[in-house]
C-alpha cells in the first residue's frame, strides 16, 4: 500500500531508520528527491541523521531542506527556530523592514498559513503577543490559502482581535506568521498563545458525551505524518468495542471511507457519525457544547477546543509536531487545557489509549 516506504509504516522502528538511509544513500537519486527522504527522518524522531544528512548535502540552500532544519531546531528546543526557514541575508532584511515599519508607523499584515489549527495557533500567539510590539495598533492578522474563509468567520468573532477586512489595509506590508514569529523571537516579544473565546465548560461525567477524532486529514504531500498521527481503523473498532455498554454517548467526527462508516453503524449504532454535518468552525462547536469531554489525535480540533477554552484529551503519536515540544512545556492556554497521552512505542497506540481509559476512569 505504501510503496518502496513500506516500512515506515509499521511498528519497527530500527527497521524504519536502517531502511530509509539506505534509500537516502542511494547514488542515483537527484538531489530533490534525495532532500524529500531525508525530511522523512524527522517524522521518525531520527534529528541527528537527518542533521547529518542535510550537512552532507547543502540542505539549508534548498526549501525542503529549511524545512527539516526548522523541525530539528523546534525539537530540540531552540528559543528561535524559525531562523531556519531564512538564510542570513533575509534575516538581516527581515529584522530591517518589520524594525522600520513600527518607527514609521506603517500598518503591518501578518498573514497566517497552513492548515486550519496552524493559523488558530498563530492567531492566539500574536494576539498574546501584540501588546508588547512596538506599535501594537499596527498589526493586523490576515488568514491565508483555502482555510481562510473558515478561520476569518471564526476569529472575526474574538473581541478586539486585530483582523485584516477582506479588501486589506492601505498601505500595509505582508509578512507571513512564521517570518514574523523569527522577528518576534529575535526581539524575545513572543509570548505563549492565549485563549480566543470562551465557551461553556461542562464538568466531566463518568457516563457522559464524548466527541471524539481519531483520524486527521490525509495529507497526499506527506502521508507519512497523517499515518501516524492517526489510529488504524481495526484499532478504533476494538476500542468501540471496549466501550459498548457503558452507557456512553459518542459523537465521532473522524474521517472514514464510506465502507468503515458502514461497519461502525453496523457494529456500533450507539456511535453518532457526525463528520458530514460539519461544514465550519462554529459546526464544531456546537458539537463541542454537547459534549463532557474532547478527545483528539493531532487534528484542527485541538486547537480549535484551546481556542474555546475547553478541555480537551489529545492522544500523541511517539514523534509527533514539533510544536508540541513548547506548547505543552511553556505557560500558556494549551498547556492548561490540553492533557496528552503519547505512544511509548513507534506506531502503537495501547499506552495512550489506555492512560485516556485511566483519564476518563472507563
Amino acid at each position: 500500500m505504501h510503496g518502496r516506504l513500506w516500512f515506515l509504516y509499521g511498528n519497527d522502528h530500527a527497521l524504519a531508520l536502517e531502511e530509509l538511509e539506505r534509500q537516502i544513500a542511494v547514488r542515483q537519486l537527484d538531489k530533490s528527491k534525495r532532500l524529500a527522504l531525508i525530511s522523512l527522518l524527522t517524522y521518525i524522531g531520527a534529528y541527528r541523521r537527518c542533521a547529518h544528512w542535510l550537512t552532507t548535502q547543502d540542505g539549508h540552500l534548498h526549501v525542503t531542506g529549511q524545512q527539516s532544519w526548522y523541525r530539528i531546531l523546534r525539537a530540540g528546543g531552540e528559543p528561535n527556530p524559525w531562523r531556519a526557514l531564512l538564510n542570513e541575508q533575509n534575516m538581516e532584511a527581515l529584522d530591517q523592514t518589520v524594525s522600520q515599519m513600527f518607527s514609521n508607523l506603517q500598518p503591518i499584515t501578518v498573514d497566517l498559513v497552513g492548515g486550519i489549527g496552524d493559523q488558530l495557533e498563530n492567531a492566539a500567539l500574536l494576539w498574546a503577543s501584540q501588546p508588547l510590539l512596538p506599535q501594537p495598533t499596527l498589526m493586523r492578522l490576515r488568514p491565508h490559502g483555502e482555510n481562510s474563509k473558515v478561520v476569518r468567520d471564526f476569529i472575526k468573532q474574538v473581541p478586539e482581535l486585530p483582523l485584516e477586512e477582506a479588501a486589506g489595509t492601505p498601505g500595509s506590508r505582508h509578512v507571513t506568521a512564521p517570518w514574523f514569529r523569527f522577528w518576534l523571537g529575535l526581539r524575545q516579544l513572543e509570548r505563549p498563545p492565549r485563549q480566543l473565546l470562551m465557551d461553556p465548560r461542562p464538568r466531566p461525567n463518568r457516563h457522559s458525551r464524548l466527541l471524539t477524532c481519531w483520524r486527521c486529514k490525509p495529507d497526499l504531500n506527506n502521508p507519512l505524518s497523517s499515518f501516524s498521527r492517526s489510529l488504524p481503523f481495526r484499532r478504533i473498532q476494538e476500542l468501540y468495542s471496549e466501550w459498548d455498554g457503558l452507557g456512553l454517548v459518542i459523537i465521532d467526527i473522524s474521517d472514514y471511507q464510506l465502507v468503515e462508516q458502514q461497519a461502525l453503524k453496523n457494529l456500533h449504532p450507539g456511535v453518532q457519525l457526525a463528520r458530514e454535518n460539519i461544514h465550519c468552525l462554529s459546526d464544531t462547536r456546537r458539537l463541542m457544547a454537547q459534549s463532557d469531554w474532547i478527545i483528539t489525535v493531532d487534528t484542527s480540533l485541538v486547537h480549535l477546543a484551546v481556542a474555546c477554552g475547553r478541555k480537551v484529551q489529545l492522544l500523541l503519536n511517539l514523534f509527533p509536531d514539533e510544536r508540541w515540544v513548547d506548547l505543552l512545556s511553556q505557560e500558556g492556554s494549551y498547556r492548561q487545557l490540553v492533557t496528552a497521552h503519547q505512544q511509548q512505542q513507534f506506531h502503537n497506540w495501547e499506552t495512550p489509549l489506555r492512560s485516556l481509559r485511566q483519564k476518563l476512569e472507563l
